[in-house]
């Protein structure tokens, strides 16, 4: 998705035109990656599809806004994220469950759960790609706090740099290590399992 400043600000200047042609190219090159993190974050077909046509709709109604603190991708996908975490918060019967409830951590004095965890990221390319080991990750996803779960979707699926990925949540990078930490720890718990069975070589990693 990386793109050269001066693609950002051709596009930016042309949707401060208003120019039509510049969002359906914005569209063309943007939507597959946040149509595939609004469906990972919601679980959901026909709400990533209402989000995907909200956060253009957002982007053409306040591309004036734009400062260009942030890189023009950065801001899409913190409108996407903001955009899945509101539709995630009006569903009348989702509850979070807090992850200490849920996996009842020993903690370090750095607040990490003291035990190794599944490095997601380092997964090969192939394997990742998998159907079924995608399809077993994003339904062991909608079981994990959005608040979290945006952090593992952006990090280890995205590949988003730490850096970026807590200027996209405003977080601060040691909570972005914090939640991701404890992502990678529920989804360990969670695809167990399938893991051991499947990738036998795998290896965990300690927290840092």
């Amino acid at each position: 998705m990386a793109k050269s400043p001066s693609d950002d600000l051709n596009f930016i200047r042309r949707l401060k035109a208003k120019d039509e042609a510049a969002l359906e190219a914005l569209m063309t090159q943007y939507e597959a990656k946040i149509f595939g993190l609004a469906l990972r974050m919601t679980g959901n077909r026909q709400d990533a599809e209402e989000i995907l046509q909200d956060v253009f709709l957002t982007v053409f109604q306040k591309i004036d806004g734009f400062r260009g603190n942030a890189k023009l991708s950065s801001w899409i996908y913190r409108i996407a994220t903001n955009t899945a975490l509101m539709k995630l918060r009006k569903r009348s019967k989702f509850q979070e469950i807090p992850l200490e409830e849920e996996l009842g951590p020993k903690m370090t004095e750095e607040g990490m759960i003291a035990e190794p965890v599944v490095d997601w990221s380092k997964l090969p390319d192939e394997e990742l790609m998998r159907k079924e080991l995608l399809h077993r990750i994003d339904e062991a996803l909608t079981a994990l706090p959005p608040d979290y779960r945006s952090v593992f979707i952006l990090r280890d699926i995205e590949e988003l740099s730490a850096e970026e990925t807590s200027q996209i949540l405003e977080i601060s990078i040691a909570a972005l290590k914090s939640r991701l930490h404890r992502a990678r720890l529920f989804l360990r718990k969670e695809l167990a399992d399938y893991m051991t069975a499947h990738f036998p070589n795998f290896k965990m990693v300690s927290p840092k």
